[in-house]
């Protein structure tokens, strides 16, 4: 117990950049648009995770969505949005189950807009649809896929996102088995109905440092990019590119386009574990994560206030 009080715990937050280049250079306070902050580690049910952000564009709106975690609940989806990159939105508490979410990558299809949200812990991915044109609200469709968590399994279908190609959906997800992350990929011919089976490929990668997913693939400049967060260290170091060079229904590989994407300034001092990319309104916006160290010695107080039934819900 003491060597986990006596050491430091990373909290992230999402930060936004807008550039009118098309560049991997632009993670700097010159760029930044919007950052949510990581305060009140010290009050009664303090937020300890704005994790894992998703833009999404729709109506001339820019919409970002993240992950909202407080002491002692599991994780919520929240949206914030903007129409013009200066005026941001309070948060909007999208999507919430008896058991947590996060990375919540967002995507249409067909004129309809999904959600797949990480739910490792009910081990399961499941779809999500959207219940009205504002984004503010999403209800379950279907089971995509499901997972005996076994013996050695710590983490369960981390960071699942879809990528359609042609009339194939490739989903991308990722589990820990002994200390050890596995990248695996599916595929099916229809979202709402089909059956996704394992690619002959899978597992596509073996790997703590390029092994779990840090966003959803992005078209960068012509290639195709599957953004992966570097855990062989610790838990959210930095984020790198991998690069596929092949993904069809019979093959797939990939090579490194670029590692460690995120300077240590400022803004990254001590790491980041997310990255997204989107086009809007002659710009190119960039959402990450950014994470900060705290001191663990906070668990003790906010245990005790547990204890003593005097935690309550604070921002």
């Amino acid at each position: 117990m003491l060597d986990k009080l006596f050491r430091k715990e990373g909290a992230f937050a999402p930060a936004v950049f807008a550039d009118s280049r098309l560049s991997l250079d632009c993670f700097d306070e010159r760029h930044l648009v919007y950052q949510r902050h990581i305060t009140g580690m010290w009050r009664p049910k303090p937020v300890l995770y704005q994790a894992d952000s998703f833009l999404f564009v729709k109506d001339d709106i820019l919409y970002l969505f993240y992950e909202l975690q407080h002491w002692d609940d599991p994780g919520v989806i929240a949206m914030v949005k903007t129409s013009d990159l200066v005026t941001w939105t309070e948060p909007v508490v999208v999507l919430k189950q008896p058991f947590h979410l996060s990375f919540p990558y967002v995507f249409e299809d067909n004129g309809v807009v999904y959600m797949v949200p990480e739910s490792q812990e009910s081990d399961a991915i499941h779809l999500y649809r959207a219940d009205n044109d504002e984004l503010t609200s999403f209800s379950k469709v279907r089971t995509l896929l499901r997972q005996e968590r076994t013996k050695g399994i710590h983490y369960n279908l981390n960071d699942s996102h879809i990528y359609k190609k042609g009339e194939s959906y490739y989903l991308f997800t990722s589990y820990q088995k002994d200390w050890m992350y596995y990248q695996e990929l599916y595929m099916t011919d229809n979202l709402l109905e089909g059956t996704f089976v394992k690619h002959p490929c899978s597992p596509i990668c073996v790997s703590n440092e390029y092994g779990r997913n840090g966003g959803s693939l992005i078209d960068y400049n012509g290639h195709l990019l599957r953004v992966t967060q570097d855990c062989h260290r610790d838990y959210g170091d930095n984020v790198s590119l991998m690069e596929i060079t092949k993904l069809s229904e019979t093959e797939y590989s990939e090579t490194l386009y670029k590692r460690n994407i995120l300077p240590k300034n400022t803004i990254f001092r001590d790491g980041g574990h997310q990255f997204n990319l989107t086009r809007f309104k002659d710009h190119y916006i960039y959402a990450t994560d950014y994470k900060q160290n705290r001191w663990a010695w906070y668990r003790l107080w906010i245990a005790l206030l547990t204890k003593l039934n005097l935690h309550q819900h604070k921002g």
